[in-house]
């Protein structure tokens, strides 16, 4: 089978295009640059989400689209280029499938979507719907709202037929850019300054990488699937990740309003005074709510099977050491 994949170079991306290459699939990959690397037996094309003429060329007698091209900031100034790039790029991709008559598309989103709620004990299923009112305080996630909502308004007028996975954190080896695995590293560093009391979720991109070959033959057109590992609180995720580094916990526990306020002051001062502050506030406010899904549908439809949990983070912990990004003790 032809499969074009876009966003080839990131972390999930890098996972997805070397299982479709053992897979045996004939895979070519869109690239900004011919300096990006790419897996051993994937084919670069130059090219990008702003043309509509240029990529119905390149799509020609593709089989299926699998779009994982995006932006990860919780950088609030962020907002508008993730918008254009998971919005208006997914639009133009969408367009020159019509033209080049290719029918299957596979589009990488977010657990985040619907998977996060002020509930503890939450447990989203595909069958939720999004929690405006939470995800529109993040740019990143309303952008893959507003994204997903675009690709099943063109699987409703029968122009494509779409299948949308929506994994968790991902995590495991790989991630050059921190985009994901950045929470880890805070954790080792020492940079994180209390533990909030709510709940995060993660998968490790290995796992991801199979639901994905499995969602091109098996998944079924307008469904969802969320791909999960495991639901914890902040404060098991935290000792987990510590345990693996040989780092201590932080000691310090606050309720949410108070880590939420704290964090703002620190970053407020150090910004004063025109210096990088050590905490992101962004990221405390979101692990004050709580994160978590079910893995049930695609168990069920796509095979799909996470790993232990622990082992994702040791394998992590690993790669990052690895790397020299951090280091043991």
């Amino acid at each position: 089978m032809k499969v074009f994949v876009t966003g080839s170079t990131g972390f999930l991306g890098q996972a997805v295009t070397q299982v479709l290459v053992k897979a045996s699939h004939d895979v070519s990959a869109m690239v900004r640059s011919s300096r990006h690397r790419l897996v051993d037996g994937v084919v670069p094309v130059e090219s990008n989400l702003s043309s509509v003429d240029e990529l119905t060329k390149i799509l020609k007698g593709t089989d299926v689209v699998v779009h994982l091209a995006g932006k990860v900031s919780r950088d609030p100034q962020d907002g508008p280029e993730m918008h254009d790039i998971h919005v208006n790029g997914t639009r133009v991709l969408l367009q020159a499938m019509q033209q080049a008559r290719v029918r299957r598309l596979i589009l990488s989103s977010t657990s985040g979507t619907i998977a996060v709620s002020k509930e503890s004990g939450y447990i989203a299923t595909e069958a939720d719907t999004a929690p405006i009112d939470l995800i529109g305080r993040w740019p990143y996630y309303m952008s893959k709202f507003l994204q997903e909502k675009e690709v099943l308004s063109w699987d409703a007028q029968d122009k494509v037929e779409s299948v949308i996975l929506n994994p968790s954190l991902l995590l495991g080896p790989g991630d050059e850019r921190l985009s994901s695995t950045g929470d880890v590293l805070k954790i080792l560093e020492g940079r994180l300054p209390a533990i909030t009391k709510g709940t995060v979720a993660f998968v490790d991109v290995r796992d991801c990488a199979t639901a994905f070959l499995s969602a091109i033959e098996q998944g079924k057109r307008g469904h969802r699937y969320l791909l999960n590992g495991v639901n914890l609180s902040v404060s098991s995720f935290v000792e987990r990740v510590a345990r693996a580094g040989d780092v201590p916990m932080p000691l310090l526990k606050l309720p949410s309003r108070f880590a939420k306020l704290s964090s703002k002051f620190i970053e407020g001062a150090y910004q004063a005074m025109d210096r990088i502050p050590p905490v992101d506030s962004v990221s405390v406010e979101m692990g004050c709510y709580h994160w978590g899904c079910s893995w049930s549908k695609a168990e069920s439809e796509l095979d799909f099977c996470p790993r232990d949990p622990q082992q994702t983070v040791n394998d992590t912990v690993q790669d990052l050491a690895n790397r020299g990004i951090f280091r043991k003790s």
